[in-house]
């Protein structure tokens, strides 16, 4: 098994990229994207109304958990991360039960074995070769039953060129053949999953994670600002639905269920 993305490059991640990335809007103006996520969640994961027997999530690769506590918060979730950059666990966000380690230790994974009702991971996947293996990792800590939530982004047509002009180092990082929604559902079938959701998704997306603030980054800055238009426009014309086009749509999200 191969990991693309080394465990000093994601130490050197959480230590430095997190302060300048170029940060989201919110309200009415949020990232078309992140409002299509969100909304696919809505729909598909199940809100905990039992507060005695509370439902368990789990994050792979969990880095600052504030994506991890958003969902655990808006679904009544009990939120677990699992990462193992040192450096992202000690500065998590609070309410999350953090473990530091290695999702493909065996004594880490026999310890939380079948542990949680929801596993998902948000870019992660992509960086394992084979990427079969990424996806038991998640199993082996899914409870039967439970639901497996994948999201990666999606470096293909626009996508990829935005990554070669503003962040080539990022390309080799990643697997760009697992990039599409027919490859993932596969990859559920082979992992013997019930397929709930598998789509691109996102419509369009200008922002991207910048190294330093060279020259680049201010470019970006200034052409996110198109954002402040598009952003309110997708959402009123398209609502909820999106609109998916191999060209421009910037992520891929796939659920699928265990089976009992």
């Amino acid at each position: 098994m191969e990991n693309k993305y080394p465990l000093d490059a994601w130490e050197d991640y959480y230590k430095n990229e997190k302060k300048i990335h170029l940060m989201p809007k919110v309200g009415f103006f949020q990232p078309y994207d992140i409002f299509l996520c969100d909304s696919i969640m809505a729909k598909y994961l199940p809100h905990n109304n039992n507060n005695k027997n509370s439902m368990k999530i789990c994050e792979i690769g969990f880095g600052d958990g504030k994506l991890l506590k958003k969902i655990a918060d808006r679904f009544n979730y009990e939120p677990y991360g699992i990462e193992y950059s040192k450096e992202a666990v000690q500065t998590a966000v609070k309410g999350v039960h953090g473990i530091l380690g290695d999702i493909f230790d065996e004594n880490l994974a026999s310890q939380y074995k079948e542990k949680f009702d929801i596993v998902f991971s948000y870019g992660f996947i992509e960086h394992i070769i084979p990427p079969e293996k990424a996806i038991q990792a998640h199993l082996n800590v899914l409870k039967r039953g439970g639901l497996l939530v994948l999201q990666i982004p999606r470096f293909k047509k626009f996508n990829w060129l935005k990554a070669k002009l503003f962040r080539p180092d990022l390309l080799p990082l990643h697997n760009l053949a697992i990039m599409e929604q027919e490859v993932l559902s596969n990859l559920g079938l082979k992992a013997g999953l019930q397929e709930v959701f598998c789509k691109n998704y996102g419509t369009l997306k200008l922002r991207f994670p910048m190294a330093k603030k060279d020259g680049w980054y201010y470019a970006l800055k200034i052409i996110c600002l198109l954002e402040y238009v598009f952003n309110p426009l997708l959402r009123t014309f398209f609502k909820n639905k999106g609109f998916e086009t191999r060209l421009f749509s910037p992520a891929v999200m796939y659920i699928g269920r265990k089976p009992l």
